[in-house]
């Protein structure tokens, strides 16, 4: 039976980015830039914080974050424990945030460098969204945005499952 989910989940994933535009302001969902907003910052010279303000009504997974970096090395994540629950859309217990959540990193490299972010998040009415890819571009003294600070890895507000209500 998993076998045949996993299976099937890249086809609903597609399906569900061609349908997603207009049921996510038919229904009233937020745009995944509106609903997880992403910013970071240099705390230091070593170290990168992320901070995601998410919307009333949403949340996002623990396990979902991934960083990357173009430039510099990055260490180990600190975060902060969520709120543990049984998620049925993936089958087993998960830590998630609401409201908010800043995380650090710590950075090695000399000059400016790209960060790359994924998270991924649902509403509460039991639409989860596509994993979502940001990018920055910082330094040891702070940051530049990108011309596109976020782009979505499949198209921004893609469902890909329902979440349990």
């Amino acid at each position: 039976m998993l076998r045949i989910a996993r299976l099937l989940l890249p086809l609903l994933s597609l399906i569900a980015m061609l349908t997603a535009r207009p049921a996510l302001a038919d229904d009233g969902f937020l745009e995944p830039d509106q609903a997880f907003k992403f910013s970071a910052r240099m705390v230091d010279g070593h170290t990168v914080s992320v901070s995601f303000q998410i919307a009333d009504g949403y949340y996002m997974y623990r396990e979902r974050f991934k960083f990357s970096a173009v430039g510099a090395r990055l260490g180990a994540l600190a975060i902060p424990a969520g709120t543990v629950h049984f998620d049925e859309t993936f089958g087993k217990n998960v830590e998630t945030y609401r409201k908010a959540v800043t995380m650090t990193l710590p950075v090695e490299g000399e000059g400016p460098y790209t960060l790359m972010a994924v998270g991924q998040g649902c509403s509460d009415k039991g639409l989860c969204y596509a994993p979502q890819d940001y990018k920055i571009q910082l330094t040891s003294s702070g940051s530049v945005p990108l011309p596109a600070a976020t782009a979505a890895a499949a198209k921004p507000g893609a469902p890909v499952a329902a979440a349990p209500a």
